[in-house]
């Protein structure tokens, strides 16, 4: 393990605190880590937005901004969903919106689509990166195929797998595991390519390891590239710490 290997990882890492319940000064310490891991950006809660953006160029840190909106349900109609983007465009470098879940279960697919449409718009009006959260540990084979499909044949910039706070019970009662999986993320890169798609894939949901990274980035196909490919983490530092260990080995 080089160290710029080490680099070329943590710069795919959105470096995560989404927990309802963080302090401002717990946003603080994030951003201090990320900045010490040299980790692509942070992702947070819309909250904190304004004051990440001022602690930031205080600190002159070479990082963007990621925030979840509609999280972590997917449950607002689309006219608020544009309203909260536009209200983030002056804070923010990207956004991580959940999907209308209830609509996908309902099998309303074109509402879907409208929705994934009119939010790429807007977002690439504003300069703003758009990243769709699919909550796969949610959805039957049927439902990640026709969704996936439709993310991907957007002009979405990322396609997510998870919230990292799905329902552990209702994702068992279909058969799913929760956290970042490899053979969902091989069935995105499957549909990117189909499709012809430039869409990136970000895999979070229980990431810590160096072994799970290389599985996940191996089934999406992409190279260990910020536009292309990312890493939703809350344990990066304990990831950061293992690859050193491998460096030293």
């Amino acid at each position: 393990m080089e160290k710029t290997d080490i680099e070329k990882i943590m710069n795919v890492v959105d470096h995560t605190l989404l927990k309802p319940y963080a302090k401002e000064k717990e946003i603080k310490k994030l951003i201090d880590e990320a900045a010490e891991l040299k980790t692509y950006g942070v992702c947070i809660q819309p909250l904190f937005a304004k004051t990440a953006k001022r602690y930031i160029t205080k600190k002159n840190y070479p990082l963007k901004i990621t925030v979840t909106a509609d999280f972590p349900m997917g449950v607002l109609a689309t006219n608020a969903r544009v309203k909260i983007l536009k209200s983030l465009a002056k804070d923010v470098n990207e956004v991580d919106f959940v999907i209308q879940m209830g609509y996908v279960k309902s099998k309303k697919f074109n509402a879907v689509q409208k929705d994934v449409n009119k939010l790429v718009d807007t977002a690439h009006q504003n300069n703003i990166v758009i990243k769709f959260i699919v909550e796969d540990a949610y959805l039957t084979k049927e439902e990640k195929e026709k969704l996936y499909e439709i993310v991907c044949g957007s002009k979405a910039d990322f396609i997510k797998t998870n919230t990292g706070f799905a329902d552990p019970e209702y994702a068992s009662s279909l058969g799913n595991k929760i956290g970042a999986d490899a053979e969902n993320v091989k069935l995105m890169a499957e549909t990117i390519k189909r499709l012809g798609s430039k869409t990136g894939i970000k895999a979070s949901g229980g990431i810590r390891l160096y072994e799970q990274v290389l599985n996940l980035l191996k089934a999406s196909e992409k190279q260990l590239d910020p536009k292309e490919f990312r890493l939703g983490m809350s344990g990066t530092k304990k990831l950061y710490e293992e690859l050193e260990k491998l460096k030293t080995n």
